[in-house]
């Protein structure tokens, strides 16, 4: 008797453990990785100021970002600066309503192995669909992040403007 509990207990924690996977740390690391870099980024466009063109920002503390290549649980968080995520059409919509305006994007973002990251990071016009108006500015930043720890630091950077 005691044996077929043991047996039946066994089976019971087995079927209800079924389904339940323990969660997998290397996703979760990409995952704290991928939004570390974009929080390290986005300071050094908009709080640093490194993003070219950053004086021609409609409101610097409220910045239009393309959500185009950005991980769609991402929420930026920067003190002072309101981040505002669009879509493609949502950013065309706001500039066919309220007129040209200068947003950021990212372009790309890889990790070559654990402990190297890149990311580019551009600014460029959205322009209404009765504009005529050509902009000479714009451009963009990569840059190439190491980890020392469970610190992520700059390790290279170029700029570019257009």
């Amino acid at each position: 008797m005691r044996k077929t509990c043991g047996i039946v207990l066994a089976a019971l924690l087995m079927l209800a453990c079924q389904g339940q996977r323990s969660p997998d740390p290397q996703a979760a690391s990409a995952e704290t990785r991928e939004t570390r870099i974009l929080d390290l980024a986005m300071e050094r466009a908009l709080i640093e100021k490194k993003i070219p063109d950053h004086g021609l920002l409609a409101d610097p503390r409220k910045v239009v970002l393309s959500d185009r290549n950005l991980p769609a649980d991402w929420r930026p968080r920067l003190d002072g600066v309101e981040i505002l995520l669009l879509t493609k059409a949502e950013i065309e919509t706001r500039a066919n309503r309220d007129g040209d305006f200068l947003f950021i994007y990212v372009s790309e973002m890889s990790f070559p192995d654990s402990d190297t990251a890149s990311i580019r990071v551009h600014s460029m016009w959205a322009k209404a669909k009765d504009s005529n108006v050509v902009y000479l500015s714009g451009g963009g930043f990569a840059v190439i992040y190491h980890k020392d720890g469970d610190t992520w630091k700059e390790a290279s950077s170029a700029s570019w403007i257009s």
